[in-house]
């Protein structure tokens, strides 16, 4: 049984996956909506249909499970920044192998701090991207000061700080992480400023 693969598509906002396809088309089907420019091929084993433009944070997420989009990245999707990152950010459990490692910046965590304020966004292709909340996010950016845009950094503690801070939660992360003399200096920095 096959089915249209532009109503197929459209369910998934144009992304379909290698399994997803082989449900309905055969292998041969596949290369043919492939070399007819019906689907492109984006990266291993993940297909865009051609009237979609494509997104490579979901791409990505798509072919990596394990990737959730912190720091600058998350910054971005939480707009705290309206800077775009270079290299989207990244944060994984230690030991995971990942593909494309070139197109990332990549932090490795422990497995409790990595499971610590993951939460869904919709990002401005209207898709559905994991991420870390705003709290995690600003925790991160303190934490990671020496590796993250400078610019960046400073857009995301004064528009965090200027909307109304879950304060609660960002000390009960900023004691995980050990940062909380930092975090209670910049707040009272910003409320004197």
């Amino acid at each position: 049984m096959t089915i249209d693969i532009e109503k197929y598509s459209k369910d998934n906002n144009g992304l379909l996956t290698y399994s997803m396809l082989q449900k309905y088309y055969n292998k041969p089907q596949i290369r043919k909506y492939v070399d007819d420019f019906v689907i492109s091929r984006v990266v291993k084993g993940v297909y865009y249909y051609k009237d979609y433009t494509v997104d490579m944070m979901r791409v990505y997420q798509v072919s990596n499970s394990t990737i959730v989009y912190s720091h600058e990245t998350a910054a971005y999707l939480h707009n705290l920044t309206d800077r775009f990152p270079r290299k989207y950010c990244i944060t994984v459990k230690q030991g995971t192998s990942l593909r494309n490692r070139k197109d990332f910046n990549i932090f490795y965590v422990n497995q409790k701090t990595y499971d610590m304020g993951v939460v869904t966004v919709r990002n401005n292709l209207n898709n559905d991207v994991i991420t870390y909340d705003q709290e995690r996010t600003v925790c991160d950016m303190i934490r990671s000061k020496d590796r993250v845009e400078l610019q960046v950094y400073t857009d995301v503690i004064q528009n965090y700080f200027k909307n109304k801070p879950n304060m609660n939660k960002l000390i009960k992360y900023a004691k995980h992480f050990n940062i909380v003399e930092e975090v209670y200096e910049i707040s009272l920095l910003l409320q004197k400023g």
